[in-house]
């Protein structure tokens, strides 16, 4: 029935019987759901149109957008800046340091903020039980830096002022890696520099001395600084000619040794400790002498890389390897012996050279003489550097 019917049969409605008004009133509601069917379909089809013509749009705008190189770089840039702002907000402190990492940091030597986040907070929340793992020291070495290690962990519990510290002695005797230890052992981030990077900075050196001194500010943990070579950058002028860069770079890190910090403590690693800057003296805490290994302490230095790269790696490897019936403690005392004068450096790698003749055994069985051509081997090589001219100084400490 059409609407205007249904219009006439309405006011006509007084006048007809009760059967009639009852058909009348279900046809009005038949019309009435037609109505509402024909509303639904229409916002049905005004809802998906518009859908339609919104992707339409974001796509070929996100076409263009990422089709314009600059538009990318200054979206990118803006967020970046924008997370700072929001960590700045939250926490009251830069942005993380690991954003906007110094230059003068070596890359993959900061714990928490530094070595890619994510594997560094695994690292920092791993505290050493011993200071000295991995380690070998003189005992009357051993018990002074212990007792600086339970200072520092205090220190860093407390959020006291740290101490700066020298350690000097030759290369390769434990200086670098008993730093580490220390941060691991106090909880606390780290980071190593070197001075010849320093030195040969020039008139940059000021800004990138303040740069660096600011971001070992954000550290919550409290931040462990290791200069490695300081006396390649901290030399007294009077042993050579130092330019005006030079010295005012030298009088900027000065200026943040001076001041004594709850946030971070510096720990300066030299071979010719005499000829460092005279003002090192007032503003070093603690020196740690760290000799050449004695007897003693070589011993238990060739057990100890003998046993990590020959012993285990031989026998708990893919292709393991068995041992031939021997002495192995007078081995490793008559290894000892031949090694005089080498650091736990050169140590390291004479064990090294002991796995390369290892691992070139056809039967699979260690010998004694297998060792004894690994130890023969590193000491020509060594006899020839000797030979050949003064050693070139080893990165290491």
């Amino acid at each position: 029935m059409s609407k205007e019917a249904v219009n006439l049969v309405q006011m006509q409605e007084p006048t007809l019987k009760p059967e009639q008004q009852s058909k009348l009133k279900q046809l009005v509601n038949e019309e009435n759901l037609l109505k509402q069917e024909e509303s639904v379909q229409k916002h049905h089809q005004t809802f998906f149109a518009s859908i339609r013509t919104a992707v339409t749009m974001f796509g070929e705008r996100f076409r263009a957008f990422v089709t314009d190189r600059d538009t990318v770089t200054a979206t990118v840039v803006g967020l970046t800046l924008l997370a700072g702002g929001v960590y700045s907000a939250k926490n009251g402190t830069a942005a993380p340091a690991g954003l906007f990492k110094p230059f003068l940091v070596t890359p993959k030597c900061r714990i928490t903020v530094l070595e890619a986040l994510q594997q560094s907070f695994q690292q920092v929340r791993r505290r050493l039980r011993d200071v000295l793992e991995g380690v070998v020291l003189s005992p009357s070495l051993e018990a002074q830096v212990r007792n600086m290690a339970i200072a520092t962990r205090n220190t860093e519990k407390n959020r006291s002022l740290y101490g700066n510290v020298l350690l000097y002695g030759p290369p390769g005797t434990g200086k670098t890696l008993f730093a580490k230890n220390l941060a691991l052992y106090s909880g606390m981030d780290y980071a190593i520099m070197t001075g010849k990077e320093l030195a040969v900075m020039g008139p940059e050196g000021m800004g990138a001395m303040h740069e660096l001194f600011d971001w070992a500010n954000t550290s919550r943990r409290g931040f462990l600084l290791f200069m490695d070579d300081a006396d390649a950058f901290l030399r007294q002028p009077a042993t050579e000619e130092i330019n005006e860069d030079r010295r005012v770079g030298q009088d900027a890190f000065l200026y943040h040794m001076r001041r004594c910090s709850n946030k971070f403590m510096l720990v300066l690693a030299s071979r010719h400790p005499e000829q460092l800057h005279w003002d090192i003296d007032d503003i070093v805490d603690m020196r740690c002498h760290f000799d050449l290994p004695w007897q003693e302490e070589r011993e238990r230095l060739v057990r100890m890389y003998l046993d990590k790269y020959v012993l285990k790696p031989a026998t708990e490897g893919k292709q393991r390897l068995k041992l031939a019936p021997s002495d192995y403690g007078r081995k490793c005392v008559e290894i000892a012996q031949l090694t005089d004068g080498m650091s736990g450096q050169k140590i390291a790698n004479l064990a090294l050279s002991c796995q390369d003749k290892v691992y070139a055994s056809k039967d699979g069985v260690i010998t004694e003489a297998m060792l004894d051509a690994g130890v023969q081997d590193f000491i020509q090589l060594q006899q020839q550097i000797m030979l050949a001219g003064p050693e070139d100084e080893h990165p290491s400490t």
